[in-house]
């Protein structure tokens, strides 16, 4: 699969004002970098977590609002991830609304994206419905471990997993080179490569559909259950202790 970089009219398409962008990616794959790299500031922290982060700032006269996910074990499925992490991708759709303008899926360069990679990608972002492919935008992240290996190499390297991504998000994809120094071009361009998105999705929102909302629904319920379950036996455990100390 040859790599092909879309072409636009610049002239048709509205820069946002405002931006909201959620990253999504296994552990380790960059994610907090990119968004410090984006934000321009030290704002995400680089170590595990199993909550979302939000922060915001102002890039290039737009305001922009990033949602780092908690990252899933890149090899394993999505049955494998912690139901707190799962929980959490899904959640980051409410830390943004009324809904994120673009998903940024982060993918290392330094290693081979290989079948079990791809399910694992596919499974997760299963957790936010079928239409999240249609604002997902391939985020290539090039470190110090990624070598000179260009990214046409890389595609064809990683083979039909990594040619199934791109396709599932229509060819959008860029790279990001972590041991550049001019990140404010960097971000430029990506985040021009993001409005054309948007343009292109005639300005809509990324809305969670009917099904996996209801899904959301019924775990926030079940969440609630448990926790009520959990308040009412330390009570009543409270209540057991107060009885025997009376005697």
């Amino acid at each position: 699969m040859a790599l092909k970089r879309r072409s636009h009219n610049q002239k048709d398409v509205q820069r946002l004002l405002d931006l909201r962008i959620v990253l999504l990616g296994g552990r380790n794959s960059g994610k907090s970098f990119v968004g410090n790299t984006i934000l321009n500031q030290e704002e995400f922290i680089f170590q595990e977590r199993t909550t979302c982060l939000k922060r915001a700032a102002e890039v290039q006269g737009t305001n922009v609002i990033v949602v780092d996910t908690p990252g899933w074990w890149c090899d394993f499925s999505a049955r494998d991830t912690p139901e707190l992490i799962r929980r959490e991708i899904r959640r980051s759709v409410s830390l943004s609304l009324p809904g994120p303008h673009v998903f940024l899926l982060v993918v290392k360069t330094d290693s081979v994206f290989l079948e079990k990679r791809r399910k694992a990608v596919e499974e997760h972002l299963k957790l936010l419905g079928e239409t999240v492919w249609g604002h997902t935008v391939v985020l290539f992240t090039k470190g110090k471990n990624s070598g000179d290996i260009s990214l046409e190499d890389y595609v064809k390297a990683s083979g039909k997993p990594l040619q199934w991504l791109l396709e599932k998000c229509s060819g959008r994809f860029h790279v990001l080179d972590l041991q550049r120094t001019d990140n404010a071009t960097q971000v430029m361009k990506l985040m021009r490569k993001i409005d054309q998105m948007v343009e292109g999705n005639e300005r809509r929102l990324f809305e969670i559909d009917e099904r996996t909302l209801q899904e959301i629904e019924d775990e926030k319920r079940e969440i609630e259950v448990k926790a009520h379950q959990r308040v009412i036996r330390i009570q009543n455990q409270r209540a057991t202790i107060k009885g025997e100390f009376k005697y």
